[in-house]
């Protein structure tokens, strides 16, 4: 969730470091006094704002540039796709990506904490329209944002191609282990008692045919959606911290992402507040077709992609699991609930 705090100007050297990248990156945006100040959120990385205009995200720990998806960012640019925070360049040393330097946009919130106030309040208010109006708002920048990447540049030669899922397979079975191994309680019994359902699931991964492919933002999900009184922009370009693969894929798996961190939405809603379970449960599904017409809207998909997109909402529960169990146990009461809704069945 993004909290702001104020940090004393330039009294660490990573603020010195920051005030210094975002100088030689973005010169006009920064002050000959400039003030500094982190962002405190639940990511891997650290994030310092110098001059209330410019952000210097310090990669922790620092990516290869073939690991880094420096390329979408740079096309993105190139292709002058404005929905995202303006991109002013990247710092590398030794051929390692150290920090990301991009805009900062004024008074935005990202997706966890705007998403779950708007539900929670419109859920006391008795209408969700304006909750699923934004669903479908996160929806139509998903398919503008692959549309984008889906045009060449001198970036992107051949932005697309096609390939098979075989790929998506091995990582779902390799999270299904390891999620079955390292969830512990009433969340790893329910997990291993829905194995066999989740495996049906992952073999339709291995069965469907070479689908579309192309560069995809990889770690999609409402937090990645900063809203701000005059625009919603996509955010974080800087990969998915359990799977660092940065080829080509299916557009499909960005989806997924975002229709499942709709439902954990719900889950975050219903963790606060119980008393609004049932209604939290029905909007779900209502947010979700909303964020998927929106999307087919901007990029029409496919038959074959809609046949897979459901086994791939399987396997990004299993990566939330590992997630949770490597770098965010609180967060493992979210997958629980989700996968639990996808697959209900009698845990007594």
């Amino acid at each position: 969730m993004l909290a702001l705090n104020t940090v004393p100007n330039l009294h660490t050297e990573l603020d010195q470091s920051s005030v210094d990248i975002a100088q030689r990156f973005a010169p006009h945006n920064i002050s000959d006094q400039p003030t500094t100040r982190a962002i405190t959120a639940d990511q891997t990385n650290q994030s310092i704002v110098v001059d209330e205009a410019v952000v210097v995200k310090w990669l922790r720990p620092p990516l290869p540039v073939t690991k880094f998806q420096d390329v979408v960012l740079r096309h993105l640019r190139h292709v002058n796709f404005v929905d995202m925070p303006t991109f002013y360049g990247t710092s590398v040393v030794d051929g390692l990506v150290t920090a990301i330097v991009t805009e900062f946009i004024p008074d935005a919130v990202d997706g966890w904490d705007w998403c779950v106030a708007e539900l929670t309040t419109e859920l006391d208010a008795g209408s969700i329209e304006g909750a699923l109006r934004s669903a479908g708002q996160m929806g139509t920048l998903t398919g503008r944002l692959h549309q984008s990447l889906a045009q060449s540049s001198e970036w992107l030669v051949a932005p697309t191609g096609s390939s098979r899922l075989d790929r998506e397979f091995d990582r779902g079975i390799a999270l299904l282990t390891e999620a079955s191994d390292v969830t512990v309680g009433q969340p790893g019994r329910r997990l291993r008692a829905r194995s066999g359902s989740i495996r049906s699931a992952l073999d339709a991964l291995i069965h469907a045919p070479a689908l579309p492919t192309q560069l995809i933002h990889s770690d999609l999900h409402v937090g990645q959606f900063l809203r701000s009184p005059t625009r919603l922009a996509v955010n974080d370009f800087d990969g998915n911290p359990v799977n660092p693969d940065t080829s080509r894929r299916s557009p499909m798996i960005d989806l997924a992402g975002l229709l499942q961190s709709i439902d954990h939405v719900a889950r975050v809603v219903i963790n606060r507040r119980p008393d609004l379970q049932n209604q939290a449960t029905n909007y779900i599904d209502r947010a979700q077709r909303s964020a998927l017409l929106a999307y087919s809207a901007e990029r029409p998909c496919t038959a074959d992609e809609l046949e897979i997109l459901w086994s791939l909402r399987v396997l990004q529960e299993l990566h939330e699991f590992v997630y949770a169990a490597r770098s965010l146990p609180r967060w493992l009461y979210v997958p629980d609930a989700s996968l639990t809704g996808l697959f209900p069945m009698d845990d007594s």
